[in-house]
């Protein structure tokens, strides 16, 4: 394969020349310039990746961590498509991923990407430790959070708009005369959970509708049929249920089958996040649609610019969510 001095002996000039034509340099004439790209081309000339980085002081890898819970990436409905938007955009932009899932109960050191310099920047997804986050601080490298379980002001970070989205959610079962609206979700010591459940009462407060604080139940994923069981056995149970997320949903969608009702019939339910699952459940569960891809797109594009030096504080980006009317909330009766 040819060099770049083989380029710039054929071309009759200097290899410094060749390498401004190759980086797009504004410092030579169009005509040198195309002379150059046209022996290049003819030669399948392709310029080192490890030079360039080199020179400009750059890895071109990104880091993505991940800290994969209670089931591995693959399998979690949000942050494996969060991920595809974050792969998406780096190859736009021609850079390198770097994968690294960390385990729930994670107290060892930092990853080797991060140890030996070997991504000039990290987006972090998950529910991280606060010392790993405290320790990234003393690293000088950009970082963006997505979806982050704690409020972090230091670092720049993409949300979802947990609140409005629990608004729109329940204002549509209010919407559809529900009063008694029940609300399940994941342990409420999670941001999004304590967002979303405030998205709740803003909602009823709005309409002038009492908190019954007995229809609200939380804690663990897989907790939602048992928390729809014991909504379901309430003296006066609810005539609907906001799901803070849509696995919640689903068992709950078990929890009233098994109790021989009917959805939307006798009781009506409505999630979060519009998993795939959500559109093939049956009925097809009304839900919030959260826009997972662009929220990888974006912190990307975002760490991109603190790496370029664009960026001179920490920036918060509010993701919209958008209501998705499907099968499962109907009338009260």
């Amino acid at each position: 394969m040819a060099s770049i001095k083989d380029i710039a002996r054929e071309a009759n000039v200097s290899p410094a020349t060749v390498s401004k034509a190759l980086n797009k340099r504004k410092d030579i004439s169009e005509a040198t310039r195309e002379k150059i790209l046209r022996i290049a081309e003819s030669h399948d000339f392709v310029p080192s990746a490890i030079g360039r980085s080199l020179k400009n002081q750059r890895t071109e890898n990104i880091g993505v961590i991940f800290c994969r819970e209670s089931q591995p990436l693959s399998g979690n409905p949000f942050y494996s498509r969060v991920l595809e938007g974050i792969e998406a955009e780096l190859t736009i932009n021609n850079y390198n991923l770097v994968l690294h899932l960390l385990p729930n109960d994670y107290k060892g050191t930092l990853p080797k990407m991060l140890r030996e310099g070997q991504v000039d920047g990290v987006v972090l997804a998950g529910v991280l430790r606060p010392d790993f986050i405290e320790r990234l601080r003393n690293l000088s490298i950009g970082v963006v959070l997505v979806d982050p379980k704690i409020i972090i002001d230091d670092f720049s970070q993409v949300l979802i708009d947990n609140e409005h989205g629990a608004f729109q959610a329940v204002e549509h079962l209010i919407s559809r005369g529900h009063e008694r609206i029940g609300f399940i979700s994941g342990n409420i010591d999670r941001m999004s959970f304590i967002q979303r459940y405030k998205g709740y009462q803003k909602a009823l407060s709005f309409h002038k509708i009492h908190l019954d604080k007995d229809l609200v139940r939380s804690g663990g994923l897989e907790q939602g049929y048992d928390h729809t069981v014991n909504l379901l056995k309430m003296e006066n149970p609810p005539t609907a249920i906001f799901a803070a997320n849509d696995i919640n949903a689903i068992y709950g969608y078990k929890a009233i089958t098994d109790n021989r009702l009917r959805i939307p019939e006798d009781i009506s339910v409505i999630g979060f996040y519009d998993i795939e699952m959500a559109k093939i459940s049956s009925p097809p569960l009304s839900t919030v649609r959260v826009y997972k891809e662009e929220m990888g797109s974006i912190a990307v594009r975002i760490l991109l610019q603190i790496i370029n030096n664009e960026l001179d504080r920490p920036v918060t980006t509010l993701v919209p969510t958008r209501l998705v009317e499907r099968g499962s909330v109907g009338p009260v009766k």
